[in-house]
């Protein structure tokens, strides 16, 4: 399957987030969760509680393995015409393992375990994605409009989002929903573009796919290539001509 087809990982991690969470929720033995936070559902050391943090750990892990194609995608930036890019082509990658480490944490350690742990870990969850957010004000803008759209949009929920809810005017639940459905967006995006810019770049150029051939030596039948050149050129090349 072509790489570019395959099921991103980023979306794949979400589908699976998303759908543990409403089991969770639609077991769960605290119907006013929602009033605290999602922790909240991984807190009840019941069956609710492994379907929420298992969903957390396995969403964690794809996304941490979502790297691999960030990377390769950054890495072959140059070749596509893009400026190098070697600092995101390793921050990035790096930051998108991290956000990954802390999902999976926040489900190992759930908040009936270690509440100390758990918050920590979602402090990480939030600064690398806070991270990933800056990476792209400082290095990515421009690889994508989409992209630079969901940049803006996500910095601004952040921002806002944190003053609603210091203000009081939303609970954590609705800014945890905000916050990381606004960054696995971008990372979602970010995933698709550099895996179809790798793609890209990867993708042998043949003769038959230019539309180019090469002199009568090497055939001139229908997979041959076509090169135009002048009598003047070609009389330079043979020595037949002078220069």
């Amino acid at each position: 399957m072509h790489g570019n087809r395959r099921m991103p990982l980023v979306l794949t991690a979400a589908g699976v987030l998303g759908a543990s969470i409403i089991a969770a929720a639609a077991t769960t033995a605290d119907p006013g969760w929602w009033l605290y936070c999602f922790s909240q559902l991984g807190a009840m050391r019941d069956g609710s509680s492994a379907l929420f943090n298992g969903g957390m750990v396995l969403a964690g892990a794809v996304i941490a393995l979502s790297a691999v194609p960030v990377r390769r995608g950054l890495g072959r930036a140059g070749s596509a015409g893009f400026p190098p890019w070697r600092a995101p082509a390793t921050l990035v990658p790096l930051l998108i393992l991290a956000l990954g480490i802390s999902l999976v944490l926040i489900g190992v350690l759930p908040l009936s375990l270690n509440v100390f742990a758990h918050e920590r870990a979602a402090n990480g969850a939030l600064a690398s994605s806070a991270g990933l957010l800056l990476l792209h004000r400082l290095h990515l803008r421009g690889l994508s409009r989409a992209l630079d759209r969901v940049a803006s949009s996500a910095v601004a929920v952040l921002c806002v989002g944190i003053a609603a809810l210091i203000a009081g005017v939303i609970s954590l639940t609705a800014f945890e929903a905000l916050a990381f459905g606004s960054v696995i967006t971008w990372l979602h995006i970010l995933e698709t573009q550099v895996t179809r810019l790798a793609f890209r770049v990867a993708a042998p150029l043949t003769a038959n796919s230019q539309g180019l051939s090469l002199s009568p030596i090497w055939g001139t039948g229908l997979f041959g290539v076509r090169v135009k050149v002048s009598a003047e050129d070609a009389g330079r090349v043979l020595g037949t001509r002078p220069t």
